[in-house]
């Protein structure tokens, strides 16, 4: 009986101080580490060390964020981590792989991703601040930008002007595999057994979906779904509709595949 008593006593005691370590957690870096594991962690790794599981898929690799094999990440300000986010690798010279994550998440969901990037490498870095000095009034806007949905006349004015013709369609669909390289859709992408597999297969595209939903999606992917982990490439629509055009002349898949465009809407939280 006195032993039964002391478990009693034991497991409140626990789990009260798991509430005072959570509750002595930072708020910002919290966030940034919530939004690191869902969106981040398929190539960076859970601990930021560059072995998630579509890491191997990628050339150049994703950077280890550790900084355990060169000091890189502590070379750098707290505004180029910002930076990278934001624009992704192809906005500022680097890889494609990076993502575009500033038409994605909010000012203060950005520096909260930076702070939680700070956590893991030694750096000397200025701590991220969210308020302005002397107040507690928000430092950055918190709201997330929603974007409209593109309009299928939209895609239908662009198929009139750039593609009138079937010798200008085979050109859109060349520039467009060109530009799904550069701006790294085949990071998380496969094709015909080549390219990354955080995001659906796009080898049987053609079959799936219409190319003027494809268009609508890439150009937007947060308009159709504002959760998916596909980021906004921030395409202009020319891109967007040239690589719409590569994308529905692939065939691999049968057409006992095919599925309609609302259910694939709805069927890969990840996106198109």
């Amino acid at each position: 009986m006195i032993e039964r008593k002391r478990n009693f006593l034991v497991i409140p005691l626990l789990m009260a101080f798991m509430l005072i370590l959570v509750g002595c957690e930072d708020e910002h870096i919290a966030k940034g580490h919530k939004i690191f594991s869902r969106y981040c962690s398929a190539c960076h790794g859970e601990d930021g060390d560059g072995t998630g599981y579509n890491a191997t898929n990628m050339d150049p690799v994703p950077r280890d964020l550790t900084d355990s094999d060169e000091d890189y990440m502590a070379k750098l300000s707290n505004d180029e981590i910002f930076e990278v986010l934001q624009l992704g690798g192809y906005g500022v010279d680097l890889s494609g792989g990076m993502p575009v994550w500033g038409k994605v998440f909010s000012e203060e969901e950005l520096w909260a991703l930076v702070a939680y990037v700070r956590t893991l490498h030694p750096n000397e870095g200025n701590e991220v601040v969210f308020t302005k000095p002397d107040s507690e009034e928000p430092l950055f806007a918190a709201k997330r930008v929603r974007y409209p949905k593109v309009r299928e006349k939209k895609f239908y004015d662009l198929l009139e002007s750039l593609a009138p013709d079937e010798e200008a369609v085979q050109e859109q669909v060349a520039l467009g595999e060109e530009i799904y390289s550069e701006v790294g859709c085949n990071a998380c992408h496969r094709i015909n057994g080549e390219g990354g597999e955080l995001g659906p297969d796009l080898s049987g595209a053609g079959f799936m979906l219409q190319t003027q939903f494809i268009f609508r999606w890439i150009l937007n992917p947060q308009s159709f779904k504002p959760k998916t982990r596909m980021a906004n490439l921030d395409l202009n629509e020319e891109d967007a509709f040239a690589i719409s055009l590569y994308l529905s002349t692939l065939k691999t898949a049968s057409p006992e595949d095919k599925i309609s465009d609302e259910e694939g809407r709805d069927a890969e939280d990840e996106g198109v």
